[in-house]
């Protein structure tokens, strides 16, 4: 399945102008098994296996992304390019596997040791490539205008397009209007990674605060300290434990295992983890709920509460 979807990836980018990646197909592909599973009246009587049914997905999804059929499903999913798309960002930023690690597209982030500073995943072609760029050494004084322009003109930034390049990465280091810090810090959702169908649990992060000693922004823009959300944890273990639908309605499930993960409770117990944040596993009451899970529908986790806002200079 991976090496047929990689190839509809470079053959499809070949020849249009919104990009699609294998971890985008793949999505689609497994909202195909879970619909074909859950919802067998929508399949076509000629269709003998999920996964026939979720390769015509990936199909049409292709299709309505180079503009041959409309678009009526799998829109959150489509190119940042694309007319249709929910992406709101101009430059996309998606996930997709690297060497066996998930990660984030277009996204720089920090390398602690080596002789480069920063590193960042891209597309490239129907691949992912690693950049890596930046001296360790040197500090980045985009706030002094001067030392910017510099640095700008020295390096020819204003010609430096392609994202591919170590090059671009670090004129936008220095680019003026956005903190290095902003451009860095990561926007992880709360991932379901696995679910238990007789039991009907899925297990996953429910909040991401760091990772990699960075600190996460959420969807709202703002950042969590570890020691903060492992109060918050407790106490909605200790008085609540209810789950919702993105926070609304009747109760249609509940946290049952709850670990709130800092690097100091991991290095007491023996853990290694590159991420600060809490891990569930949540089980869920509701049939409709389910099936939504099942076909991906449903993938990530979102916390909801009250907090006092202070501001935060990395």
């Amino acid at each position: 399945m991976a090496k047929g979807l990689q190839a509809k990836v470079t053959a499809h980018n070949a020849k249009s102008k919104h990009k699609v990646t294998t971890s985008m197909l793949q999505a689609v592909y497994r909202r195909g098994i879970g619909a074909y599973k859950t919802n067998p009246g929508s399949v076509r009587p000629n269709v003998s296996s999920p996964e026939q049914w979720a390769m015509a997905r990936v199909n049409s999804f292709l299709r309505i992304v180079s503009g041959s059929k409309s678009p009526n499903h799998d829109k959150d999913l489509l190119p940042a390019s694309h007319a249709s798309s929910s992406k709101k960002s101009d430059e996309e930023v998606t996930k997709a596997e690297y060497q066996g690690e998930q990660v984030t597209l277009n996204k720089p982030r920090r390398i602690k040791g080596g002789n480069k500073k920063f590193e960042v995943f891209v597309q490239s072609g129907g691949k992912i490539k690693r950049v890596a760029f930046g001296d360790p050494n040197m500090e980045i004084r985009r706030d002094d205008p001067k030392a910017r322009a510099n640095f700008r003109a020295r390096h020819n930034c204003d010609s430096k397009k392609d994202k591919t390049t170590a090059g671009y990465w670090s004129c936008r280091m220095w680019e003026g209007g956005t903190s290095v810090s902003q451009l860095t810090k990561h926007n992880i959702e709360g991932q379901i990674l696995k679910a238990d169908d007789e039991q009907r649990l899925v297990y996953g992060w429910a909040s991401v605060v760091t990772e990699k000693g960075e600190p996460v922004v959420d969807r709202q823009g703002d950042v969590i300290e570890p020691e903060t959300l492992v109060k918050a944890v407790n106490n909605f273990m200790e008085n609540i434990r209810v789950g919702k639908e993105m926070h609304k309605g009747d109760q249609i499930g509940a946290v049952i295992h709850s670990m709130p993960v800092t690097k100091e409770i991991g290095e007491s117990l023996g853990i290694q983890s590159d991420r600060e944040g809490w891990v569930v596993a949540f089980k869920v009451y509701d049939d409709d709920v389910w099936a939504r899970v099942k076909s991906g529908e449903l993938a990530a986790f979102s916390i909801g509460g009250r907090a006092i806002k202070e501001s935060y200079d990395a």
